[in-house]
């Protein structure tokens, strides 16, 4: 609070993230907002100390500006980013699910099921991976799942080791590893999505952005045959690549999670599926941004690679973008893209 009095913080509980207020010198915790299923982010005190402005949305409520009464508890909302009329009432909300990897750790996940699945029906299975790799999944507003999912697929998106929000054990537990305990936390998805009776065992797709990308692109050279289809967005298939492509910042992170280049090329290589496209069976549509910094020849590499093998490989750029496509109309044209690739090999 501006007197010193209180500290306004963000409980994260398995992607639910609760506004809370603690008095300074400790005592009991108020939690002010609580949604059941919804993220709360960058609360702010009113000068006079009485309210707090927060960021609020869920997996059905795109993100909008509230605020709260520290004196009844009541919030109220500011900004209304939900346009187009009766939309809410058609978004899907997801199921939080947990299932057990090759190790025996539990990944947690939020599944997007189809709406109007009929008895019988069996629908492909599409994992969605999150970027960073230490972001996560938590109870946002996702357009792209919602869209994919009212298309017919069952969209799972895991938070697979290396994602934050587990600790830092679960943090650090894909250092030196990316590509393989990752991507078995995604392998062991596919089988958890098998075992739903409503999905197309035989069906499976793998896409994401950034490391999303990155372990999509590891998915098709590392794991031949469990995926059908997969669309690595803006990833990066070759990190010895990488560290002499990339700015400062890249370079510290892969420093941090790979080693020093100098004495740890072995795990520079070994994370790299560029050197495996020999491997991949499954067919793949690589996309990235391209015509503004910051930009990258990854994905070019990773699909020229692929192709030099005579893989079933699809490239596409957007154009006016940075390596990630952002705008809205390029945003549009690359979902329509993806699930026309989707369909070939899923769907007809």
């Amino acid at each position: 609070a501006p007197d010193g009095s209180a500290v306004a913080y963000i409980s994260n509980h398995h992607g639910t993230l609760s506004l809370c207020v603690v008095p300074a010198d400790g005592g009991t915790v108020q939690t002010l907002v609580g949604p059941e299923m919804g993220a709360c982010a960058q609360p702010q005190w009113s000068p006079d100390g009485q309210h707090i402005t927060y960021l609020s949305q869920s997996p059905t409520q795109p993100l909008d500006l509230w605020v709260a009464s520290l004196s009844d508890g009541e919030t109220r909302q500011l900004t209304e980013s939900m346009l187009g009329g009766r939309v809410r009432e058609r978004l899907l909300k997801p199921q939080k699910v947990a299932y057990q990897s090759f190790d025996g750790r539990l990944i947690h996940a939020y599944l997007y099921k189809p709406p109007h699945v009929g008895p019988g029906m069996r629908l492909p299975g599409l994992l969605w991976i999150h970027g960073g790799p230490t972001g996560q999944w938590f109870d946002a507003f996702y357009t792209d799942a919602q869209y994919f999912a009212q298309q017919g697929y069952v969209v799972l998106m895991p938070n697979i080791r290396g994602s934050s929000g587990y600790g830092k054990e679960f943090e650090d537990l894909n250092n030196r590893d990316w590509g393989h305990g990752d991507l078995k936390d995604a392998i062991a998805g596919v089988e958890y999505l098998k075992t739903l009776d409503y999905v197309d065992a035989s069906k499976m797709a793998i896409t994401g952005t950034s490391y999303g990308g990155c372990l999509s692109m590891s998915a098709v050279c590392f794991a031949p045959g469990v995926f059908q289809a997969a669309i690595p967005a803006s990833g990066y298939a070759d990190w010895i690549h990488m560290h002499q492509e990339q700015e400062l910042r890249h370079i510290k992170l892969l420093e941090y999670e790979f080693g020093p280049f100098e004495t740890s090329q072995e795990i520079y290589h070994r994370c790299s599926p560029i050197y495996h496209a020999k491997q991949a069976t499954t067919p793949t549509f690589v996309l990235h941004g391209e015509g503004k910094l910051p930009r990258s020849e990854a994905s070019r590499n990773f699909a020229e690679a692929l192709a030099k093998e005579y893989k079933v490989v699809e490239y596409k750029t957007y154009p006016n973008e940075c390596y990630y496509v952002q705008s809205l109309a390029n945003t549009r044209q690359m979902w329509l893209d993806m699930n026309d690739f989707l369909r070939r090999y899923l769907q007809d």
